[in-house]
């Protein structure tokens, strides 16, 4: 299983503190776990009863700065499942994710499994759920994942990306009061992930990407977030470089406003042997309320000499200057603001097929 943190120097191991875990009376158990069996086929269905068996050790977290009380799991209906799954991918592509009872509950509960490889393809969640999504990228692949709850979802996605090949991956997240987001993308040699990632509105948000990056391969990685009322988005995106002449760049940007709240935490890992790498972290809030709150946590671990790496994280208001010269051109002030925040999202519509822009463009006019 990929961890998320691995300190370790000369063959010495770091001790990494256990988040706190709360086991539930209302949890699933295996009445729950029978009806999601009876819906699927042969090989998927051993890996379930196997995860199973890991998933009732684990309680849910009692997370700090995203606590999670008022939490209520689903009743859930499960699809039909009848896939021809690689079930060995799926254990190489095990990882701990936001916690690892969130990835445990989309690999035993999933009420929905699907399976990708090369082209254009639209993944769409709405309302409650559990997905468990697997994409093996040959050559070239662009996916669109536009998830918007409406009380409680759950996504696990494992990606490999192959040899020279290239994945575009929009990763959309809107709404919604708990919701959990754990993905897993391996590059090997020379391949190619860029990667959007926009988290808006919502109570509870918790987003874990976590990219594994060969010889050779290459991340272009760009956050953009969201929060405003008393919600709270927890985000961790994680490079972790384990061949010579990576590149993996982050780059977070976003606006909180109200009593909202955003913890960002981009953390680059480049691993001994991992020589001629460039790894880049940049990260700015525009913070809109005296109640809003910002926690940037930027961690660069480093076990090579030959590379060249750096992070940085800022915060700020809104720039009284730009809002005056705005305003000068006969924008009122509300029009000026809106201008602002939203010039914040305009580099991801840019980037956006038409056919999805006008969706993401409506989520963005309902910001301030």
């Amino acid at each position: 299983m990929e961890k998320t943190l691995v300190i370790e120097h000369d063959g010495e191991r770091a001790v990494v503190w256990e988040t706190p875990q709360i086991f539930s009376e209302n949890d699933y158990d295996y009445e729950v776990l029978e009806k999601a069996l009876e819906n699927t086929s042969d090989l998927l269905r051993e890996w379930r009863k196997k995860k199973y068996q890991e998933y009732r050790e684990w309680g849910f977290p009692r997370w700090k700065r995203c606590n999670l009380d008022g939490m209520a799991l689903p009743e859930l209906s499960f699809k039909r499942i009848d896939l021809d799954v690689d079930v060995s991918l799926l254990e190489k592509l095990d990882f701990e994710g936001t916690h690892r009872k969130f990835v445990l509950l989309g690999d035993t509960f999933f009420t929905d499994f699907k399976v990708y490889s090369d082209g254009k393809h639209v993944v769409r969640f709405d309302g409650d759920g559990i997905e468990n999504v697997l994409v093996v990228v040959e050559k070239e692949a662009e996916i669109y994942k536009l998830s918007s709850t409406d009380r409680f979802r759950n996504t696990v996605m494992r990606i490999l990306v192959k040899k020279n090949a290239s994945l575009k991956f929009f990763n959309l997240d809107f709404f919604g009061n708990f919701s959990f987001d754990n993905v897993f993308i391996v590059l090997e040699e020379g391949a190619r992930l860029t990667l959007r990632d926009f988290k808006a509105f919502g109570h509870r948000k918790a987003g874990y990407i976590l990219v594994k990056l060969n010889k050779a391969s290459k991340a272009d990685i760009k956050s953009f977030f969201y929060q405003n009322g008393s919600g709270v988005a927890d985000l961790l995106y994680l490079m972790r470089f384990e061949g010579e002449d990576a590149e993996g760049k982050l780059k977070g940007n976003g606006v909180v406003d109200g009593a909202g709240k955003i913890v960002f935490r981009g953390i680059l890992d480049v691993k001994r042997g991992s020589k001629n790498i460039v790894a880049e972290e940049t990260e700015h809030t525009l913070i809109l309320s005296p109640e809003a709150r910002m926690d940037a946590i930027p961690s660069l671990w480093v076990d090579e000499n030959d590379v060249t790496a750096s992070h940085s994280a800022s915060s700020s208001s809104l720039d009284e200057g730009e809002l005056f010269y705005l305003m000068t051109r006969g924008i009122d002030e509300i029009e000026a603001k809106k201008l602002i925040v939203r010039g914040v999202f305009n580099e991801l519509l840019d980037e956006l097929d038409e056919s999805m822009k006008g969706e993401v463009e409506g989520v963005v006019n309902k910001i301030v």
